[in-house]
């Protein structure tokens, strides 16, 4: 059983002041209550019940007979939890704690802090309402464990007090006591303490004489003196020398000998740099106060005015005057010095330069405040076809807005494709063309012999559409006849319209499937999946020479491709000279009955490449290239090529509004390039990136063999392996032709076409494999990579070159393919594929989007800074290799197998010369013995200087 606390010490009397209303607050509690202020039950001259064994409940009990005296209130402490433990057993038999909710709060009219206050903390209530709420809650009522006591109390309202603090672990005190509610509602005021006039004045002290005592003596004689001056010591201890000649070392044996020759050194936490670090975020207001101020005018009414005046001007007698006044002339010449000085600062420094908009560009630029995260724009998922496939290609439609088209494929092995090769022949490949108007239903759906690795739409007839097989062939569709249907959207509003009540179209509501145009030779073509596949640009074409000429029609119509087979293939659209003659439309249909288009009839199933090229590896004995992606200079819409050449170019557009159409209609559409100019400035070299991670720079002109006289391939001019993984990605910037980026395995690199000492920029191994990257297409220094994890990092050359300035994820899969569009100057979409068979549209932020200020001058600069770093380094290596073969010979010199002089450049050709001088002379008289020199004729000798 816990002690009772004592009570308080009293203080001293005071009188005591006439009682209060009934709604006066109370005055001060007793002391030791924690923030309890005011509560009526809780002081200390409370009556209530008695009790032998509880000394406060008997002070409680007599104070109702006694005169309230006023004590000092204490300092206000928290409770514990075993103090208010403690409190509730000090309460008088019949005060309880009672936990009253908000809810019954409400319909008593006793909310806290509304109703009840910490300063009038107390309400009656009537015993009829607290006796219906226990009636109609039951249980739930608070009031359920005092019904009996309710019904037994003699008076009809009963006194609630508010615990403000939960001193008595509850926030409500019910008192069943009616003489303590007559003194709640009667309580005494207390009136503040009178000072007592008989208070004793301070008197100080007053100073008295000192008298010594002889401790002072003491004090001077245990003061130390110097008697002499100090002596310094220089105390050295010699150190132990590391090794001697005496000592020897050895091998030993961490298992035999581990007790003895066995330190270990555990590891600890130095408290020297266990610092913590607060991040501090102030703001600090440099500029002056804005002030916006206007004054308005008023104009009464119109009014004509005008002003005529007449130049001032000098006779001639009064201009000699003015040149001949001498204070003119001496404050010119003073002022000389000063004219000087300001027109050499108006030549230096632009005083109209505005510092501020050129100070850092827009706010928001990377890093800024703005928000510079991809959003979800919106995503396309086909619910039976999806499943189990993954994105491997995505191209937006050249010229409709808001077309995109997918390819979808099996994400299985060679090993699974074999297995479950009925399914795949059963069930069609197919390309998803979506609109943004209608997310749920594709608009059209292309049929393919195989999966589709790559696909691209023709830059000059969108229309057209050609696509990479993994068995190898390259398909060709026609969509112009359903681009009405792709370009109008598909609507409720417009569907009622269409058709006459009782004539509806059911399959006009259906997705169509359009069926390849054609399709290239089995035999002819690639071997393996084609990984690869690029339109040749419109301003030139390649022959079947690889000579690039000029493309006299100014339409797409060659393809380049490559595959795993080690081959890169150049094709040809167009039908050869003499093709098909015209056709009727029964001839038609009976040719085609599926009505596929016919537009590439010719090509179907005979298409074969007219220029092939085999990546051969340049070192002997090694596995050929196994190419994936490739990447030629020129791109579509350049013209810096055939501005170099002394010709104008002009692009002849058939007004048909394209060059492919149905040759069977027109045999005039057939291949005639025969005044097509060779273009010089082509440069024919491209990169190829192969399985292995490798960097290769070939020429696609064939070259003619001295011993068979064929025309082959030439031997890579520079290979190297540059990534830890197959490439996936080997893209151009849009800002520098020749600036590539390639990646693949878990780095990417960006490379300087011809720079062949290094790459620009080489990243560190990430943590996820990289699946794709893309540029940029507005600011030179921004570039997305996609990761495994189905993430995708934001690169910034300008703000960092080391880390991504923003990682987000996008998907719980693989991110397989990325490919972006400008729709406007206010909008850029970012379109991500994943393994899911998912395409994300994702909207790039304007920070992203918007270029800052001088962004591609600092770029260019970097890249410049950089080319030149790597030029160094080649001198360097070049410096290196020569002073490696200079010590060699130094080391051969003192063995004696090597001469002492090795000649320079110079006096090798010098040599050469005289030798082939000495060469020339032999020969001319040989010629001349022999009778087919005169014997005046004297030789050509190149001088030796």
């Amino acid at each position: 059983m816990s002690t009772p606390r004592p009570p308080p010490r009293p203080a001293a009397p005071r009188p005591v002041a006439p009682r209060p209303a009934a709604n006066q607050p109370a005055g001060p509690r007793r002391p030791g209550a924690p923030s309890q202020t005011g509560s009526p039950a809780l002081r200390p001259n409370l009556p209530g019940s008695t009790s032998a064994s509880r000394p406060r409940d008997n002070r409680l009990n007599a104070s109702a007979n006694k005169p309230v005296v006023a004590s000092p209130v204490p300092t206000v402490k928290s409770a514990t939890v075993r103090e208010v433990s403690e409190n509730a057993q000090y309460l008088p038999s019949n005060i309880h704690s009672i936990f009253i909710s908000s809810a019954t709060q409400q319909a008593l009219q006793i909310c806290v802090d509304e109703d009840v206050t910490q300063d009038n903390n107390w309400k009656l209530v009537d015993k009829e309402v607290l006796l219906k709420d226990i009636e109609t809650l039951g249980q739930g009522s608070n009031f359920y464990e005092f019904q009996q006591q309710i019904q037994d109390y003699p008076d009809n309202q009963i006194a609630l007090i508010y615990d403000y603090d939960y001193f008595y672990s509850q926030n409500f005190l019910i008192c069943f006591d009616p003489l303590l509610k007559s003194y709640i509602e009667n309580s005494p005021a207390t009136l503040p303490l009178q000072e007592d006039d008989n208070t004793e004045q301070y008197v100080p002290p007053e100073p008295k004489i000192w008298v010594s005592l002889g401790s002072e003596v003491e004090i001077e004689n245990e003061r130390l003196i110097v008697n002499r001056p100090l002596k310094r010591f220089k105390i050295k201890v010699p150190l132990r020398p590391t090794t001697t000649p005496s000592e020897k070392f050895k091998d030993v044996d961490p298992d035999i000998e581990r007790k003895k020759n066995f330190v270990s050194i555990d590891q600890y936490e130095d408290k020297q740099f266990d610092m913590k670090k607060m991040e501090i975020d102030t703001a600090v207001q440099a500029a002056a106060e804005y002030r916006e101020n206007a004054a308005q005018t008023i104009w009464r009414y119109p009014k004509n005015q005008w002003t005529q005046y007449e130049p001032r001007t000098l006779s001639e007698e009064e201009q000699k005057k003015a040149m001949s006044d001498n204070h003119l002339i001496e404050m010119v010449m003073n002022s000389q010095d000063t004219f000087k000085e300001a027109l050499q600062q108006n030549v230096i420094h632009n005083p109209f330069y505005l510092d501020w908009s050129e100070l850092g560009g827009d706010l928001e630029g990377l890093g800024g405040p703005g928000d510079s995260h991809l959003k979800e724009y919106q995503s396309f998922s086909s619910i039976k076809q999806s499943r189990g496939m993954i994105v491997t290609c995505v191209q937006w439609h050249p010229t409709i807005r808001g077309i995109i088209a997918v390819s979808l494929a099996a994400g299985q092995g060679f090993d699974e494709r074999v297995e479950h090769v009925s399914k795949t022949t059963s069930s069609p490949s197919l390309i998803f063309i979506w609109s943004f108007i209608d997310p749920i239903q594709p608009k059209l759906y292309l049929e393919a012999p195989d999966d589709i690795q790559c696909f691209q739409f023709s830059p000059t007839d969108p229309h057209v559409i050609a696509g990479g097989c993994v068995n190898g062939q390259v398909v060709m569709w026609d969509i112009k006849e359903y681009e009405d249907r792709i370009r109008n959207p598909r609507g409720d509003h417009r569907d009622k319209d269409l058709f006459i009540p009782g004539f509806e179209d059911e399959s006009f509501f259906q997705t169509p499937s359009l069926r390849y145009c054609a399709v290239s030779s089995i035999e002819h073509g690639h071997s393996e999946p084609i990984m690869d596949l690029q339109w040749i640009p419109d301003h030139f074409q390649i022959t079947t020479q690889g000579l690039p000429t000029e493309n006299l029609s100014g339409n797409c119509s060659q393809i380049m491709t490559c595959s795993f087979d080690s081959q890169v293939l150049l094709w040809e659209t167009r039908p050869p000279r003499g093709g098909p003659k015209p056709l009727s439309k029964k001839e038609r249909e009976i040719l085609n009955p599926m009505g596929v288009p016919l537009t590439f009839k010719h090509l179907d199933l005979i298409w074969r490449p007219f220029l092939r090229l085999q990546l051969q590896s340049p070192e002997a004995g090694q596995v050929d290239f196994a190419p994936r992606k490739f990447s030629i200079r020129e791109s579509q819409g350049d013209r810096d090529a055939l501005n170099k050449e002394d010709y104008t170019f002009e692009k002849k557009k058939e007004s048909t509004g394209g060059q492919f159409v149905n040759p069977i209609d027109d045999g005039n559409k057939t291949i005639s390039q025969g005044k097509a100019k060779i273009l010089q400035s082509i440069d024919t070299f491209f990169y190829v990136g192969t399985e292995d991670g490798q960097l290769v720079y070939q020429d696609w002109i064939p070259q003619k063999e001295n011993d068979s006289a064929k025309f082959t391939t030439p031997k890579a001019a520079w290979s190297a392996i540059v990534l830890d993984g197959p490439v996936v990605a080997l893209k151009r910037s849009p800002f520098f032709k020749d600036v590539l980026i390639i990646a693949g395995g878990w780095i990417f690199q960006i490379w300087r076409e011809k720079v062949h000492s290094g790459s620009l920029l080489h990243t560190s191994p990430m943590k996820e494999k990289i699946t794709d990257v893309e540029w940029s297409p507005t600011r030179p220094g921004v570039f997305y990579v996609a990761k495994q994890n189905g993430s995708i990092d934001v690169w910034d050359i300008i703000d960092r070159t080391h880390a991504p300035s923003i990682s987000q994820s996008i998907s719980n899969t693989a991110i397989t393919y990325l490919s972006i569009k400008t729709i406007s100057s206010k909008q850029q979409l970012l379109a991500a594929g994943d393994s899911n068979g998912t395409l994300h549209i994702l909207e790039v932020p304007q920070s992203l989007r918007q270029p800052i200020n001088q962004e591609l001058q600092v770029v260019t600069n970097y890249f410049t800074r950089e080319t030149e770093r790597r030029s160094f380094v080649k001198h360097r290596w070049n410096l290196r290799e020569e002073e490696k073969r200079e010590k060699d010979r130094l080391a051969a010199m003192k063995i004696g197998i090597a001469p002492s002089h090795i000649p320079t450049q110079e006096e090798i050709d010098i040599r050469m010369k005289n030798e082939y001088n000495e060469f020339i002379q032999f020969e001319f008289g040989v010629l001349r013995e022999m009778g087919l020199r005169d014997e005046n004729e004297a030789p050509v000798i190149i001088p030796a200087n």
